[in-house]
Order: C-alpha cells, then sequence, then structure tokens
C-alpha cells in the first residue's frame, strides 16, 4: 500500500510557489495587454483580439500533444522536471517580449506582441501541464486534491495581484524582474524540496515511444496511436460533461476580465490610483479557497462549485446599473465574485484530479487530462478578447460613450441597447454562467462518493 503523500505547510509551500510566477503571466496577460497595446501602443483593438485569438490558437493545438509527452516520460524519474525546466527560458524570453515591445508603429508593436505571446504561451503550457499534472498525483482524497490546487491557485494569485497593482505601462521593469525572480525561485523548490510524484503508479514503459522505437511500425500508425492517446480523456462520459462546463464557466470568467479596465476607467471613472479594487478582488479569491477547500470535504467538490457559480450571478447584474464614481458599488460587487472566484480557484482542478482517479488512470494520463484542460482554458482566453474587443469596435464603441449628455439621459434599459461595454462585461458572462449552472447540476458529477474509489464510474460512449 502506498504511503500518502504528506501536506505539511512546508510541503504545501514548497509546492505551490511556483504558482506566484504562472499566475504573474496568466492574468495580467488577458486583463492588462488588451488595454496597454490598444490604448497606449494604438493598437487597434481588432487587431489585438485577433492576435491574442492567433496566438493562443496556435499554443493551445499543442497543448494536448505536450500532456501525452508528459505522460509517456514514465520510468524516466520525475517525468515532470523536463518540461518544467524547459519551460524557464520560454517565460523569461515571451514576458520580456511581452513589456518591452520592439518597434515604433502600431504594425510593429502587433508583429512583435504576437511573436513574444507565441513565446510565452508556449512556455505556460510546459510549466502549467506538468504543475497541475504533478500536483494531480499528490492528493488521495478530495480534501488533499482540494488543498493541493488551492495552496497552487492562492500563491497563483498573490502573483496575480502583484502584476495587475502596477500599471504596465510605467512599472514593466519592476514587475519582469520580480516575475524573473519568482519563476527560477519557484522552480528551484519545487524540483529540489516538493513532495515527489508517486513513481509506483506510472507506468513501467512508454508506449508511444515504443511505437517510435519499433521499427516495423510506420510513421502513419505512430500519429494514429498518438491520436487516439490525446483524445482517450474525451472517451469517457464524466470527463466530457466536466469539460462543457469548464468551457462556459472559464469564457463568462474570461470576457469581463478582458475588458476590467475598460468598465473601471470608462464606465467608472477609475484611475490608475484605484488599480486596488482588483487586487481586494483577487486576495478575497485567494483567502476564500479555505473556505471552498472546507465545504467540498463536506458536501462534495461539484456542489461546492455549484454554489460559487451561483453567488456569482448577482454581481453581474449589479454592475449593470453601476455609473460615474460608484467605487464602493464596484468594491462590493470585487468583494462578492471574487469570494466566488476562489471555488473556480480550487475546485475544477481538484475534480479533474478525482475523475482520473475513478478512472482507475492515476499515475498514468494526468498530463493528457490537464493537456486537454489547458486547452479548454486556452480557447476560453483566445476567444474571449476577440470576441469582446471585436464587439467594441464594430460597434463603434468609445470611451467617452458613457459620459455624454444623452447617454446620461437615457433610461436603463436604452443605456444597455447603445452601449455594447455592458453586454460583452455583464450579460453575456452572466448567461454563460447559467448554462454552466445548468450543465453541472445535470451532469451527474455532484452525485461521486467522497470516498477513493477506482471504479472508472466514466463509461465510454
Amino acid at each position: 500500500m502506498n504511503q500518502l503523500p504528506r501536506t505539511s505547510a512546508k510541503d504545501l509551500l514548497n509546492y505551490g510557489l511556483l504558482g506566484w510566477a504562472l499566475g504573474a503571466v496568466a492574468v495580467p496577460i488577458y486583463i492588462q495587454v488588451p488595454y496597454l497595446y490598444s490604448r497606449i501602443y494604438e493598437v487597434p483593438s481588432a487587431w489585438v483580439g485577433i492576435i491574442l485569438l492567433l496566438s493562443r490558437l496556435l499554443d493551445a493545438v499543442l497543448d494536448p500533444a505536450i500532456g501525452l509527452w508528459v505522460d509517456r516520460r514514465s520510468g524516466q524519474g520525475n517525468r515532470y522536471a523536463l518540461p518544467l525546466l524547459l519551460a524557464v527560458p520560454l517565460l523569461l524570453l515571451g514576458m520580456a517580449g511581452v513589456f518591452f515591445p520592439v518597434g515604433g508603429t502600431p504594425t510593429e508593436y502587433a508583429a512583435s506582441l504576437m511573436v513574444s505571446l507565441i513565446v510565452v504561451h508556449l512556455g505556460y503550457s510546459f510549466a502549467s501541464i506538468a504543475y497541475q499534472a504533478w500536483g494531480a498525483e499528490l492528493g488521495h482524497t478530495d480534501k488533499e486534491r482540494s488543498t493541493y490546487v488551492a495552496v497552487r491557485e492562492g500563491v497563483g494569485i498573490l502573483g496575480v495581484v502583484f502584476a495587475v497593482s502596477l500599471a504596465l505601462e510605467t512599472n514593466a521593469g519592476l514587475i519582469f524582474t520580480v516575475f524573473a525572480i519568482m519563476l527560477i525561485l519557484g522552480m528551484f523548490l519545487l524540483l529540489k524540496f516538493s513532495p515527489q510524484p508517486d513513481r509506483t503508479a506510472q507506468q513501467a514503459a512508454s508506449p508511444f515511444a515504443e511505437t517510435f522505437n519499433n521499427a516495423q511500425a510506420s510513421a502513419a500508425a505512430a500519429i494514429r496511436k498518438g491520436f487516439a492517446d490525446i483524445v482517450q480523456p474525451l472517451r469517457r462520459r464524466n470527463f466530457r460533461k466536466l469539460m462543457g462546463v469548464f468551457l462556459c464557466n472559464g469564457l463568462a470568467a474570461a470576457l469581463p476580465a478582458t475588458l476590467v479596465p475598460f468598465y473601471m476607467r470608462d464606465r467608472l471613472g477609475l484611475g490608475d490610483s484605484d488599480q486596488w479594487v482588483l487586487a481586494v478582488y483577487f486576495l478575497v479569491g485567494a483567502a476564500s479557497t479555505v473556505f471552498w477547500v472546507w465545504l467540498a470535504s463536506k458536501i462534495g467538490l461539484a456542489r461546492s462549485w455549484l454554489l460559487g457559480m451561483v453567488l456569482s450571478i448577482p454581481a453581474f447584474i449589479i454592475v449593470v446599473v453601476l455609473g460615474e464614481g460608484d467605487l464602493a458599488g464596484y468594491l462590493f460587487v470585487c468583494v462578492v465574485t471574487g469570494f466566488a472566484l476562489g471555488a473556480d480557484l480550487s475546485l475544477p482542478a481538484a475534480l479533474v484530479a478525482r475523475l482520473i482517479e475513478e478512472n482507475g488512470e492515476r499515475g498514468k494520463t494526468e498530463g493528457t487530462y490537464f493537456g486537454l484542460w489547458n486547452w479548454i482554458n486556452k480557447f476560453n482566453l483566445a476567444l474571449a478578447p476577440s470576441f469582446a474587443l471585436g464587439t467594441l469596435q464594430w460597434f463603434s464603441y468609445s470611451a467617452d460613450m458613457a459620459k455624454t449628455e444623452s447617454y446620461q439621459n437615457m433610461g436603463l434599459l436604452q443605456q444597455l441597447a447603445n452601449d455594447p461595454l455592458l453586454w460583452v462585461y455583464a450579460l453575456v458572462p452572466c448567461a454563460l454562467k447559467l448554462l454552466a449552472i445548468v450543465l453541472l447540476g445535470r451532469s451527474g458529477l455532484a452525485s461521486l462518493n467522497q470516498t477513493t474509489s477506482n471504479t472508472a464510474i466514466g463509461s465510454t460512449a
């Protein structure tokens, strides 16, 4: 019988500190970059949306293959070490390019952004897939799984808070320097001192590698084998249902995240000195993971996540009625949605780890599962800015729209009909969140037993 992994504070910190650097990569890119490049570097907003879409889609198609490659490194010591090390130079080079673009015209800035994002997304894929898969192997119960996820994501929020609390256009050097230090420190602690994955559960040999090493096997057969292995998790009905929920819920979060600088500045009239409001949102999210982990141990992962989604719905309605100078109202929204964010941070990835064990694949296919999981996340982050920024430009949105006398004299319904920012920032995410609630409620995932089981409940289709 395998010894359960330790969950001391020291072990959790050694595993979780890398999340700081990854948090400082992911969220600022889709919160700050659209505003920075469209307003400061004067790249047309539709261009920025297309660049974010293409760079993420080009990167996302590799995620399942990266996950499979990670899994097929079984029998080679810690199979997660090499992809994590490969991520370091890619993340450093990519983030440097994003923060310090090359060029002097909007076209040159756009080209620099495209190249830099491709590099940084590839590095993030190597790091995040291996990092998530490593954590999935460390937990044997719902509480352990959600604890490792909560620590990883909670520490990641601290990186997010640091990055979004500073204006990128004036503090790029400071943000990048601290990011580089935390990336290297977090990687060192993870590889040197973190609890190790359960190697006894890993596959003794690599079927994918054997296919390539077999001189009789054709390239076509190898490709078919690789593709079959990549999509293998999708044969599980429970994972397909979870992916559908994650798609809707993730898109509901990505749309307002893309437009939050526009909403704060254009609708509420807030400036750079009010960035602390976003810090409150993320800090409340990090702190609330403690509550969501506790709740998941009582009522289950899926039910807790469902409750978190329901809690966020009223906030989407409140932001519609806020106007110039409503800092207190928006702070309340940030506290409520930040508390709900804690569920999104700590529960979905733990639920994936739970399904892997329920499907009898622990120690074998974590990389493949999280490769597909990251693919959906990248799809959300690719679609959101292209849809959001494209919609604003299509409807000739301007920063002064909400400040005009004619707009302020309109009723609420007229404002909704004439302001695309409100549609995409609040109403569309509200509809997507409701759809995610329905899908999760009908998925049957809430009925999973909370005890560890090796039974594959996700039957094949």
